[in-house]
């Protein structure tokens, strides 16, 4: 290998190491929304941790060499925060799906008392409710 060509690797390998890392930060922020159930905290970070993940599949695309000892304490790390990240976001899945279960259900019954007009122009109890539609963002 050159000089030139270690040198390359070197920087590549900085620039991996600190994209790594990066993402590293943006998933433990995430988890800890996510711990809390901060779903608009965890939301606001979507846009950031996007684009470091673009950032780190780029710098490992362009180190071509073997990766250095040096990376791997970040890459297991980046795995851990993944594996805890896929677990809080499926937690968060489940507890929306559960809330809107709940409003879904409750609707018909907050409607169902609800007086309305007859055909003879007098107040009559409404047999069904009203459509409702419920929608739901991640």
């Amino acid at each position: 290998m050159s000089q030139t060509d270690l040198t390359h690797s070197i920087d590549m390998e900085a620039i991996l190491i600190d994209a790594a890392e990066t993402l590293c930060g943006l998933l433990e922020a995430e988890n800890a929304a996510l711990r809390r159930m901060d779903i608009p905290a965890a939301t606001q970070i979507v846009d950031a941790k996007g684009r470091a993940t673009d950032r780190l599949a780029a710098a490992q695309q362009a180190l071509a060499a073997p990766y250095d000892s040096s990376i791997r304490p970040h890459a297991a790390r980046l795995r851990e925060l993944g594996l805890e990240n896929r677990l809080l976001l499926e937690r968060a899945i489940v507890a929306q799906d559960r809330v809107l279960a709940c409003i879904a259900r409750a609707i018909p019954r907050a409607l169902a008392n609800e007086m309305g007009y007859g055909a003879s122009g007098a107040e009559a109890r409404r047999m069904l409710s009203r459509p409702v539609a419920l929608s739901a963002r991640a």
